[in-house]
């Protein structure tokens, strides 16, 4: 390479440099206020959604007409199982969880109202117990047979839970609610 091609590549990388060198400030500048303006306008939008948002006010429910309801699932339930005509021992396991429930439902909702172990206690009756038996009955008499141990274990295992919430109803051991309530909501409740 000659001299004047050298002096035509540090004269070409001197103005490419120069121009590189004047508009990186514009670049940062440029990408720094996007990137303000972009912050700023999520702060407005979410300053404005809660100024025009309409304040939600709790639904107070009725306590008597929300246990109404739990006691009438339970009725459906026992009505639908006697109907589906399931094997007696699994008829007497479910109708006697239903019973316990009955009992217990409303001294736990009258004497602890708003208690997470009363909570609990609701949701296994609503919808939990539901969940258990209601996919066995629409089995075919066959499928019913064979899942019938498997169906029994998880009864069992519901009406201990109920009867351990009984004694501690009973016994007035609210020391006591909060673990168990925690126990139940994550073995019953979220896993449905």
């Amino acid at each position: 390479m000659n001299s004047k091609h050298w002096l035509l590549a540090i004269g070409a990388g001197i103005i490419v440099g120069a121009g590189v060198y004047l508009m990186l400030p514009l670049i940062v500048v440029a990408a720094v206020s996007a990137v303000v303006a972009s912050l700023v306008a999520i702060l407005v939008y979410r300053y404005l959604e809660g100024q025009t948002k309409v304040k939600e006010v709790p639904v107070q429910t009725d306590p008597c007409h929300e246990l109404r309801s739990l006691l009438d699932r339970l009725v459906a339930l026992n009505v639908d199982i006697r109907e589906a005509g399931l094997a007696s021992d699994v008829l007497l396991r479910v109708e006697t969880i239903i019973d316990k429930l009955r009992d217990l439902l409303p001294e736990l909702n009258e004497r602890y109202p708003g208690h997470e172990l009363a909570w609990t206690l609701n949701q296994m009756a609503r919808e939990y117990l539901s969940k258990v038996v209601r996919p066995y009955v629409a089995l075919s008499e066959a499928d019913r047979a064979e899942r019938q141990q498997e169906l029994l274990k998880s009864l069992n295992g519901v009406e201990a839970e109920v009867d351990n919430v009984a004694d501690l109803v009973q016994g007035d051991k609210r020391g006591d609610f909060r673990a168990k309530a925690a126990f139940l909501r994550a073995r019953f409740v979220q896993e449905s």
